[in-house]
């Protein structure tokens, strides 16, 4: 190879091996840095700013996919959000579902108190995904629930232009019975091999409306725990049954949030 053409080769390799353009990863929209902690109104006394933990719910809020035959997509959504890290600027937000029902043909049941924790931090103006944990079946005897990390993780950022790359999640609800999964993949594999889902039609709560009012505090500090619809009352916080608002005599009650909320420590 003569010296001009050994040149070119190496110009090419270096242009290959150089970075190119760096993509935006996690959300640049939400409004709090470092002063989502120790700063302005702390209803819940956990060291966060109330304003702070609803704008980290509202931005990560999962878009979720239902399958063709979902029959039980009607729900009315709570969260909580703590502080687990000071150091490295980490939350944790948790996401109560509160589907209506579980819609399964053999095993259904009024209220279905699926959930999902979203770990997230604050880093060079930009708050970023690191895990999601998903409730799937949690203490049956079919749990399917595990921790993904963010790279497990799908992101429909063509649904929204303001999402990126550990953003907020895409995730697959089974039909039905709403375990939630990374991946359809996953989705078939789980509650030995009986979920199933597909990508049919989209939920992506936009919480700009209501969402402010959805802060449910923690089992310590309840900032709501009695909601009342459809002239019936839920509990969302004590371990009592949740009813999912409907409470029919013909079909059992599901087990409330209280658990799951004692586990994670909210």
């Amino acid at each position: 190879m003569d010296h001009i053409a050994r040149i070119a080769v190496m110009s090419w390799v270096l242009l290959l091996a150089m970075p190119g353009p760096a993509r935006a990863e996690g959300l640049g929209s939400i409004p709090y840095g470092d002063d989502c902690w120790s700063t302005g109104a702390d209803a819940d006394s956990d060291g966060l700013n109330d304003d702070c933990e609803y704008q980290v719910a509202f931005w990560f809020m999962p878009i979720f996919w239902f399958d063709s035959g979902e029959s039980g997509q009607a729900r009315r959504p709570y969260f909580a959000v703590k502080s687990t890290n000071f150091s490295t600027r980490t939350l944790q937000i948790f996401y109560m579902d509160t589907f209506f029902e579980d819609s399964g043909v053999t095993t259904g049941h009024d209220g279905d108190p699926e959930f999902q924790i979203l770990e997230v931090h604050y880093s060079g103006g930009r708050w970023l995904l690191d895990w999601v944990y998903m409730s799937a079946h949690r203490k049956s005897v079919c749990d399917s629930s595990a921790w993904y990390s963010y790279d497990q993780i799908e992101y429909d950022t063509a649904a929204d232009s303001r999402n990126s790359y550990r953003g907020w999640p895409t995730l697959y609800v089974a039909e039905d019975k709403h375990a939630t999964y990374n991946s359809l993949s996953t989705c078939d594999n789980g509650c030995f091999y009986q979920d199933y889902c597909s990508r049919h039609s989209s939920q992506y709560l936009d919480g700009s409306d209501w969402l402010i009012s959805r802060n449910v505090g923690s089992t310590a500090v309840q900032l709501i725990n009695s909601i009342s619809l459809n002239g019936k009352t839920e509990r969302l916080l004590d371990d009592v049954d949740f009813t999912g608002w409907d409470n029919q005599w013909y079909r059992p009650n599901s087990q409330g949030y209280r658990r799951h909320l004692n586990d994670f420590g909210f």
